[in-house]
């Protein structure tokens, strides 16, 4: 889904001098295509993409790859919150057998792999999924479908220019928030592109006619 933002003018990396250097290390990082894969194999790296491009809507496949790579390197650096459900698998074990399971779940409904699937046919087997509809040997559809909506959704909205697509102002270490009342910004924060929010409301999308003055 392409959405013009509110905030066209803004580029979040702007104001990277202002982050510290641990900070700012981290988040140009994020802008760096992948390595190879260390974990997923290349069928599993490229079934991984197809999904998140579904869960959150995006066609630039360069964002999505650097996303599915972020995910990549987090399961080969083991940086997973140090507990997970003991009804689920490991989370590398949860999310590989899922793609799997996705793939084998596609030619069995549409008798064809995930990948040769149309968008609407991906987001049939992925819906299935979330709700329990077909069975896994193994590992819980929902379970697999909860984790890897978390998971692409928490590694979607840490890369830089989506934030500034919502007009989140980056990291506030160590130069801090201080105007945090409701319609203050400070300096460095984006304003927004009235005429952009409402050509949105005209078509019925959010955030709605401003009712807020961003001072």
């Amino acid at each position: 889904m392409t959405v013009k933002t509110i905030y066209p003018e803004y580029d979040v990396m702007q104001e990277s001098p202002h982050w510290d250097e641990n900070t700012r290390v981290l988040v140009q990082t994020r802008l760096q295509p992948p390595a190879m894969p260390q974990v997923f194999t290349p069928l599993e790296f490229s079934v991984l993409q197809a999904v998140i491009g579904r869960l959150v809507d995006e066609n630039d496949e360069n964002l999505i790859i650097r996303v599915a790579g972020q995910l990549d390197r987090h399961l080969s650096e083991k940086q997973g919150q140090g507990y997970h459900p003991v009804t689920e698998p490991p989370e590398e074990q949860l999310l590989r057998g899922g793609l799997a399971w996705l793939d084998a779940t596609a030619l069995q409904l549409h008798q064809r792999s995930f990948l040769q699937l149309a968008p609407w046919e991906m987001d049939d087997v992925l819906g299935k999924a979330q709700r329990g509809e077909v069975t896994w040997t193994g590992l819980s559809s929902q379970d697999f479908f909860k984790k890897m909506l978390r998971t692409a959704i928490d590694f979607f909205y840490s890369q830089p220019e989506v934030w500034s697509e919502i007009g989140y102002g980056g990291p506030a270490y160590p130069r801090g928030y201080y105007r945090i009342e409701y319609g203050l910004k400070d300096p460095w924060e984006p304003r927004l592109d009235l005429e952009r929010v409402e050509e949105r409301a005209k078509d019925g999308l959010g955030p709605g006619p401003v009712r807020r003055v961003d001072r």
